[in-house]
Formats: C-alpha cells, sequence, structure tokens
C-alpha cells in the first residue's frame, strides 16, 4: 500500500480481503460480471445473474488446514465459479487448487440426481509469482482431457493468472490486460490513467477509491496483510514465540487505533481476531 498526496491509501485487491469486498458487493455486479467474461468463456446471458454463496469477510485461522476461498459464485444457469486471489504461494499449492476443485464439482449433484445434470466448476486463481516453471502466458487454462489432447469432459476447469507476466497479454486481448493492471495498482495517479481506458474502467476505478477510503476496511487490510504474514512463518514451521508475540502486538495496536475511532466491539473483534472480552479489557485500558 502506498500513501499518496491526497491522504487515500489505496488498498490493492491483491490482498485477499480487499478482493472479496470489492467483488461481492451488488453494487459491483457490473464489474463483477465483465472481470469473469474477460478471463472465462461464458455466455453473456449466463453471467445476467451471479450469486454469492459465501458473503462476507474470511475468518483468519493460520492453522486451519482447509483451502482459503475468497469467493464462490453460481451463474444463472447453475454453473459454480471459484474465483481466489492468491499472491503468496502455498505449499503444495496446485494439489490444493485441484482438489478443491474436484470437491466442488462432486458435491454438485444431489441424491437421486443425474450425472448428466452435472453443471461446471470454474476455478479462476489469481496469483502474483510464478506458478508452473515452462509458462510464459500471463492466463494458464487447465481442461480434464485425454492423452491425444481432446476434451473429456467440461465439467472441471481451472484459469490461473500470473500477474507477474502482465506484459504478456496479447495486444487483441486490452480488457485482460486492464484488469491485471488494476488489480495491482496501488496509486491514485495509476488509477486515473485506468479511468480513462473505458467506462467500465472509470466505475471500477472509482469504486475501488471508495473502498480504499473507508477507515473501517483500511483497519482490516492491516490486519489481513499481518495474518498473512503470520500464516506464511507457520507453514513452513517457522513460528517462534517472540515472532507470535510481535504479531498479537500489532493486532493490539490496530484494536487500539479502532477504539479511538469510535468502532464498535463486535465490529473490532471481527477485525483483528481478538476476543469481544479482549476487546473490552483494551477500552478500559484506552479510556
Amino acid at each position: 500500500m502506498q500513501e499518496v498526496k491526497d491522504k487515500i491509501t489505496i488498498l490493492p485487491l491483491t490482498i485477499d480481503g480487499i478482493f472479496k469486498i470489492y467483488f461481492e458487493d451488488p453494487r459491483n455486479l457490473p464489474e463483477l460480471r465483465d472481470f469473469l467474461f474477460t478471463h472465462i468463456e461464458l455466455e453473456a446471458d449466463d453471467l445476467e445473474s451471479i450469486t454469492v454463496l459465501n458473503p462476507g469477510l474470511p475468518k483468519d485461522n493460520i492453522s486451519d488446514k482447509g483451502f482459503t476461498v475468497d469467493l464462490l459464485l453460481k451463474t444463472k444457469s447453475e454453473n459454480d465459479i471459484h474465483l481466489e486471489m492468491q499472491t503468496n504461494p502455498h505449499l503444495n499449492f496446485k494439489e490444493r487448487v485441484q482438489l478443491y476443485n474436484a470437491r466442488k464439482a462432486g458435491s454438485q449433484l444431489k441424491i437421486g440426481e443425474e450425472y448428466n445434470q452435472t453443471k461446471r466448476t470454474v476455478s479462476l486463481i489469481i496469483t502474483d509469482f510464478q506458478v508452473f516453471d515452462d509458462a510464459n502466458d500471463y492466463q494458464e487454462s487447465i481442461f480434464m482431457c485425454r492423452k491425444n489432447g481432446k476434451l473429456f469432459t467440461n465439467v472441471q476447469e481451472i484459469h490461473i493468472i500470473d500477474l507477474t507476466k502482465i506484459n504478456s497479454v496479447a495486444s487483441n486481448e486490452r480488457q485482460k490486460y486492464l484488469w491485471g493492471k488494476l488489480l495491482k495498482t496501488e496509486t491514485t495517479e495509476a488509477l486515473e490513467m485506468l479511468a480513462k481506458e473505458s467506462e467500465i474502467m472509470a466505475k471500477a476505478t472509482q469504486k475501488l477509491i471508495q473502498i480504499s477510503a473507508d477507515e473501517r476496511v483500511q483497519a482490516y487490510a492491516m490486519s489481513r496483510e499481518n495474518s498473512e504474514f503470520a500464516r506464511r512463518i507457520h507453514e513452513h514451521g517457522l513460528m517462534e514465540q517472540g515472532i507470535e508475540q510481535g504479531e498479537h502486538k500489532k493486532t493490539i495496536e490496530i484494536a487500539r487505533k479502532l477504539i479511538k475511532k469510535g468502532t464498535s466491539i463486535s465490529d473490532i473483534s471481527e477485525i483483528t481476531g481478538l476476543s469481544e472480552q479482549e476487546t473490552k479489557q483494551l477500552m478500559k485500558e484506552c479510556r
């Protein structure tokens, strides 16, 4: 995040929680529709109706072995879309992506339903690191194919975007390039340049500025970044007591700032992960 001249800290969409807040907002449905249509082969009318199946901010639990999901969506024709921002490589990242996609596809049918009623399960994962050593493309698409390369079924598909390769986007895929630039943008100056590109970009950039100006979202972004740092340490087996204490101290500092701003106990607890009892105790200390 970068502090800019107008005192607004632009919260990049590469922070998974900000990504979720932005795209799950019903007011941003046109932007979500355009983003999906740009990166996945879907009929336009299938995106007329998009339902968010898991609304709300993601919960921080760094010891959780489950795959963190940003957005689970269902389209008009009942296709499932798993949309995720992942800028730091997890251990066994590819296996985890494939497993989640397979689980989601396998959970579609209810007892008594025929297999031909199965809909598409699409995972669209945005990364800021190289997933494939032999790939130079901005977007890699993986389907279930036979050895001869012919499609087996269209039930499962995975698309992985590599933001580090944004400059490799073909000239005839301008909208894909613009979305990639928006995802990584951290300054109002860059947003202003993007806003000139098209009407959809103008609306998308303005809404990101509005989200970034929200003090509650700013505090959440700080908390989310701290927890992601702790998760990476935990995942690699380096969680020492001193580091844990340092992360807890940062959380307390965030909570104190929210208390001074008059934020409610429940909101502080949700943003920082502190219990309501801990928050109440901090409020007494801040008086």
